[in-house]
């Protein structure tokens, strides 16, 4: 009979080993999940980046090739051409009309700043809102995972206190 409460006991205690290693195998999945969202994140903010960088750098005279800059030259044409039917739709809409072409150029001018406002503030939104829901996801998993340990812990000294009374 001693021998049969022995290897239940035993059984036990292999249980309860196993559970608490399933918990840290989760925790350390949640440590690489939570490490590939991160990167994935990061990698998204540098693609958003990187034209804004490239176009920077045209600008700025930095050699870069033909097919490039043929391209970045089209693409600044008609973000030229965009921010002025921006600033003028602004403009019909702040002032009911425009006297002579100096008001006109500067009208455009407010109207394109006031776009690009929006524009930086609507990335930053963007990228706090990833951040912070990333941050989120990582709470959830080192809550879960710290419970699933303390269970884990909690049964294995259980166990070990059942072991030592018999």
């Amino acid at each position: 009979m001693s021998n049969i409460t022995s290897k239940i006991k035993t059984g036990w205690l292999k249980c309860m080993e196993s559970i608490g290693q399933g918990a840290a195998n989760m925790a350390d999945n949640a440590k690489l999940k939570l490490g590939e969202l991160s990167m994935e994140n990061r990698r998204k903010d540098l693609l958003a980046q990187l034209p804004t960088k490239v176009m920077q750098m045209w600008k700025d005279g930095i050699e870069l090739p033909e097919e490039l800059c043929g391209m970045l030259s089209e693409l600044n044409g008609i973000n030229e051409e965009l921010e002025a039917l921006h600033a003028a739709r602004q403009a019909k809409k702040q002032k009911p009309a425009i006297t002579d072409g100096k008001d006109a150029a500067e009208a455009v001018e407010e109207a394109a700043a006031e776009v690009a406002e929006e524009a930086t503030e609507a990335i930053e939104d963007a990228t706090e809102e990833t951040a912070e829901a990333v941050e989120e996801a990582a709470e959830e998993i080192a809550e879960e995972v710290t419970e699933a340990v303390a269970e884990a812990e909690e049964a294995v000294q259980e166990a070990a206190e059942e072991q030592n009374n018999y």
